[in-house]
Formats: C-alpha cells, sequence, structure tokens
C-alpha cells in the first residue's frame, strides 16, 4: 500500500532519531590520570655501613673497616683491613666480586683480598702510613685511579693521582695534586677535585679539561651512565659530560649528595628530602620530592632501587625508583 505515512509511523520516526542522536552525544573529557610518584615509600634496613654505597646490585653498604650485605633481609658483614679506602668501588665483570680499596670483596666466602699487582702502590711508608688516600674503579673493574701521598726526603708531603692496570700492576700515568676532596671514575675518565678546581683525566692520567661553572668546593662525585653529579659544599649540583668535561646542567638544590640517572639527578639534601630534576636545557627542573628519614645520607642508584646511607643504629633507607626524566 502507498501513500503517505501514517501519524503514528511519523513519532515513532521521531523517537528513534532522537534515541540515535543521545547515543552519539560525545561524553566530557575525563582528567588524565595523576603521574604516578617515582619513589615508593622510603623503608629502613636492619644494619648497614654509611661511608660508602656500591653502584649496582646487589646492594652492598661501605665503612673503611667492614661491608654489610642482605641476605633474605637479614644483614650479613665482612671485615675490611682497617682504613680502607672504600668509596669508589666497582663489581667485578662476574659479579661475583666487588673490587674495594686495592682488592676484591668476595660475597660467597665473605673475605677481602689484596691484589698482588696493586700490592707496591699501597705499601705503607717508614712510619707505617698508609699513602692510598682514596681509590676510584673505572667501570670496567680492570683499571683503578687512586690518590697516593707520599713524603720526600725533607717531610713535605706530596701528593698524585695514579691510574694502574689491575693485569700486572702497571702504572699507565701519574698526575700531581693537592689536598683531594672527591674522585670517581667512569669508562675512561676520572674527574678529581682538588685545590678547589676540578679536573677530568683519562685513563693515562692525561688532562682532558677543566670543567668551567663548576660549584665551589666539591667535596661529593658519583658516576652514572657516563655522568658525573658534583655536590659542592654550598649544596649546588652540577651535571658533568664524562668524554669531554661539559657542565650540561647546575641546580642550586643544597644537596649533601647526588647520583645522576638517565637526563637528570637524583640529590638528597641533609633533612633526608629527595629529589629529582629532570633535564631541561641547561638546568635541571625538579619535578618530585620524598622524604627518606636518613639524616645526613649519601645517595646512589642501585639496580631500580635508589639507597640512601645516613645517620643512626641503622643507616640505610631504600625505595623502589622509577626515572621520570625522558
Amino acid at each position: 500500500m502507498g501513500g503517505a505515512p501514517t501519524m503514528l509511523a511519523v513519532r515513532h520516526l521521531a523517537v528513534l532519531v532522537a534515541i540515535s542522536a543521545g547515543c552519539h552525544k560525545e561524553s566530557p573529557m575525563s582528567p588524565p590520570p595523576a603521574a604516578a610518584p617515582p619513589f615508593t615509600v622510603f623503608t629502613p634496613l636492619r644494619g648497614g655501613q654509611s661511608q660508602a654505597i656500591a653502584p649496582g646490585p646487589p646492594l652492598v653498604t661501605l665503612l673503611a673497616s667492614a661491608a654489610t650485605w642482605w641476605e633474605h633481609d637479614a644483614p650479613v658483614t665482612a671485615e675490611l683491613p682497617p682504613n680502607t679506602p672504600v668509596a669508589g668501588t666497582r663489581w667485578a665483570a662476574d659479579g661475583k666480586g666487588l673490587r674495594v680499596g686495592l682488592g676484591t670483596l668476595d660475597l660467597a666466602t665473605r673475605q677481602w683480598h689484596a691484589a698482588p699487582t696493586l700490592a707496591a702502590l699501597g705499601q705503607s711508608g717508614p712510619g707505617g702510613d698508609t699513602p692510598v688516600k682514596r681509590v676510584a674503579w673505572f667501570t670496567d673493574a680492570l683499571h683503578v685511579a687512586l690518590v697516593l701521598e707520599t713524603r720526600d726526603p725533607s717531610g713535605r708531603r706530596t701528593s698524585e693521582v695514579v691510574v694502574a692496570a689491575l693485569a700486572d700492576g702497571s702504572v699507565l700515568g701519574r698526575y700531581p695534586v693537592t689536598a683531594v676532596m672527591a674522585m670517581a671514575a667512569g669508562q675512561d675518565r676520572v674527574l678529581v677535585s682538588a685545590s678547589n678546581k676540578v679536573i677530568l683525566l683519562d685513563r693515562t692520567a692525561a688532562v682532558v679539561a677543566e670543567p668551567a661553572g663548576m660549584p665551589a668546593s666539591v667535596s661529593r662525585i658519583n658516576e652514572n651512565g657516563g655522568m658525573f653529579a658534583a655536590t659542592g659544599a654550598t649544596g649546588a649540583v652540577a651535571l658533568v659530560r664524562a668524554t669531554d668535561g661539559v657542565v650540561v646542567a647546575t641546580w642550586d638544590v643544597h644537596a649533601a649528595d647526588a647520583v645522576p640517572v638517565p637526563h637528570g639527578v637524583v640529590a638528597v639534601d641533609d633533612a633526608g628530602v629527595v629529589r629529582v630534576g629532570c633535564l631541561q636545557g641547561n638546568a635541571l627542573k625538579p619535578v618530585a620530592e620524598a622524604p627518606s628519614g636518613a639524616l645526613g645520607a649519601i645517595i646512589q642508584i642501585v639496580g631500580e632501587r635508589v639507597v640512601l646511607a645516613g645517620a643512626g643504629a641503622d643507616p640505610v633507607r631504600v625505595a623502589t625508583f622509577t626515572n621520570p626524566c625522558h
């Protein structure tokens, strides 16, 4: 049957059109989810040392006479020779031994063994004092930079940075220094803070650069991923490229210590507040902070955790870390 639609059909069609329009109505946009904080809550570990933290897992903390790590959350401690320089440690390639001072700590046997090839460099002087004041192992754990302090016949103290090979103890280079306050080594560079200036040396102890724009009186240096983080006495941090010593960025963050991460820096102040600064141009932009409960702490990245070691009977605090810098 032809002809015009009935009134009932027209009304039915109008209802269908209205329902269809309602189904296609755009819902208001919901706000994007808030970014997750880069840290979990910092938790204390039982025991531990507070002078140095080994970079990279497993977690080992050190003092000049002892090292502590954790097995099934229980602290295990091994003795080190008295006055061992514990900063600048590196894991051997097999991951079983930690280069500490002029030797290797075997975690399986809980014993430290001196490197015979380096014994001559660490030989005590006539008064019994050790000449080795600082040690920094390169990332290959087969080369080492050390600060040697000796006395000439008149009794005057002299010091130098010496770079040596573990394989045979051969000295690859020497550079005279005075009043070394901090030192760290990377792949083939070592950054030294001495006599109120900072010097970048290569693996032959030749000067690569004297980085410009550094904080005054650099007292802490950490290396990670081809970058150095140098912290000055007033708390300013400089991010330094290891290859050429260029200061990529600075950050006035009142830090006690800082460590580089890809495209940024993680720093801790004396009150234990941890802050993340991400690289933006020639500056580090603060993007997150969290209290840790560790006072006067040093800082290190160990695997997927940020680790602090500070004051107190249980000085170590750890938190899972997700780098927000891209």
